[in-house]
């Protein structure tokens, strides 16, 4: 072989290959005997063999393309032949397998010496893949388009360097302006600054530098003055991108209209003032109503005390009994009355935090129910309990009402066991409970071996006068539970109760380390 024939060879064989490395095919048709002639890659393309070619022809090949794309592409090819052009066409075919592909076909002409055309010359490019991305990409570019103008939402990118800014059509929007409206040739980084007031440029520019120097991602409110010159309230989110040496190249940020959450804040707002004298006339209300009952009352039980002491011996065996359920009633709304205005002293308490610790509180506690825990032979076990900011006369009282339900709410014949200790809550329960990641939380947790409850009542039991046994079996107000909600509340904390009839009850304390926002 000699050298000629093996460079063509060689030739013939990279060009194969490039072919197939960029997805093209060549060929050339002869307009007088309508010949075909195909590279290795068209008949890749096409999805034939050269070692068994069909009969390769005009006809044949227009075959396999779509129906109408081959009614168009006749036409464009007559129209070239007759103006001597070349010309380009995208296509769909039907490959020897059955396959759907996409073709770009790219074809110019040969003339004579009359100027006549006597061959096309063409290159085929399978662009399925690329028309499929362009597709999809053109889809993104639509769904994040539709997400935008529903969000209300403009994406923008800035770099650092020469201060090129780029826009989605979000951003259009914001400022009142259609998207076909856009100039390319605008400056978009000074043309952002005109819808500003002076004083937003520079906190704009001083929130960049911020980034620039000490962090990574920023927030800040801001106002847009839109295209018809009315104020537009957003919030503004940054992150710097950095190059390979560490340094900030770009700033990508969002701008996010939020003129609906502010008018909805300044509702909420309002209504939260509303709701809130509201509840401080209520609480008024319960203060004095409560404060001026304890004069009757005082009355009613004076006089029955002296008809009861001094008219015994006169009154009949039934009016005995009356004045004797007189008296248990009259003690049963003083119990109520008190109850009520602890209610309201929690509510309008005054006194300031105090960072102590939890078992110093249940220490003082149990040292006041001396009796009561010595009286039910309650084994009451404490476990270390962790130091917390709190209105110390308000988380006594809390355990107070816990130890004392504890107690009181015991199964006959059963010695009480009350357990008392602590954990610190994961990241994973704060957000399950919509607690501050920033903050650290306590579970404190009150168990006993009680009478325990049915779980439908879990949150029952914390409301004002609810009761789930008889007075006569288990005397109190119905007012504890809810106390102790309200010293939680105080505390930015919460109170939970799990319960199983006759295996006890556990009490979940939920409070804060500290008090700061």
């Amino acid at each position: 072989m000699t050298v000629e024939e093996t460079t063509h060879i060689k030739l013939k064989e990279l060009f194969n290959d490039a072919e197939e490395l960029l997805q093209f095919g060549t060929w050339q048709w002869d307009v007088a005997t309508d010949n075909i002639a195909w590279s290795e890659g068209m008949y890749r393309i096409m999805g034939y063999s050269p070692e068994s070619p069909p009969q390769l022809s005009d006809d044949f090949y227009l075959s396999h393309i779509h129906p109408t794309d081959a009614e168009e592409l006749r036409h464009i090819r007559s129209n070239a032949i007759a103006t001597k052009t070349p010309f380009e066409y995208t296509y769909r075919i039907t490959t020897h397998q059955n396959e759907q592909r996409i073709i770009n076909i790219k074809m110019k002409f040969v003339l004579n010496s009359k100027g006549e055309v006597i061959k096309g010359v063409a290159i085929n490019r399978d662009v399925t893949e690329k028309t499929q991305m362009l597709h999809d990409l053109m889809h993104y570019k639509r769904i994040v388009g539709q997400k935008e103008e529903f969000l209300n939402v403009g994406n923008w990118e800035l770099e650092i360097s020469s201060n090129k800014m780029t826009w989605s059509d979000g951003m259009y929007q914001l400022l009142g302006y259609a998207p076909h409206e856009k100039k390319e040739e605008i400056d978009l980084f000074e043309f952002y600054r005109l819808h500003l007031q002076p004083e937003e440029v520079k906190k704009a520019n001083q929130a960049i530098q911020e980034i620039l120097a000490n962090g990574e991602t920023y927030v800040r409110q801001s106002i847009l003055i839109t295209r018809d010159g009315a104020p537009k309230p957003v919030e503004v989110f940054g992150k710097v991108l950095k190059d390979q040496q560490g340094a900030p190249a770009k700033v990508l940020g969002t701008v996010r209209d939020v003129t609906r959450l502010k008018q909805y804040e300044q509702e909420l707002e309002v209504k939260v003032q509303e709701l809130n004298r509201s509840n401080h006339e209520l609480e008024e209300f319960a203060y004095v109503a409560s404060h001026d009952l304890q004069e009757p009352l005082r009355k009613l039980t004076t006089f029955g005390e002296r008809l009861k002491n001094k008219c015994a011996d006169q009154l009949s065996e039934e009016g005995n009994l009356y004045v004797n359920r007189m008296m248990a009633s009259a003690e049963n709304m003083r119990i109520l009355i008190d109850n009520l205005l602890e209610f309201s002293r929690v509510t309008r308490s005054q006194n300031p935090f105090e960072r102590k610790s939890l078992d110093e509180i249940v220490k003082d506690v149990l040292n006041d129910q001396y009796l009561e825990v010595e009286e039910g032979k309650a084994d009451v076990q404490v476990y270390d309990l962790p130091s917390v900011e709190m209105v110390t006369p308000q988380i006594r009282q809390l355990f107070n009402n816990l130890l004392s339900n504890a107690i009181k709410f015991r199964r006959k014949g059963i010695i009480p066991k009350i357990t008392i200790k602590s954990e610190k809550l994961s990241k994973i329960e704060k957000e399950r409970l919509k607690l501050r990641n920033g903050n650290l939380y306590y579970r404190i947790m009150v168990i006993d071996n009680g009478i325990g409850f049915e779980e439908t009542y879990s949150e029952k039991i914390f409301q004002l006068f609810q009761r789930l046994h008889g007075k006569a079996e288990y005397p109190g107000s119905g007012m504890g539970l809810a106390i102790c909600r309200k010293i939680t509340d105080n505390h930015k904390g919460l109170i939970m109760a799990d319960s199983t009839p006759g295996q006890g009850s556990t009490f979940s304390i939920i409070l804060p380390e500290t008090q700061a926002l």
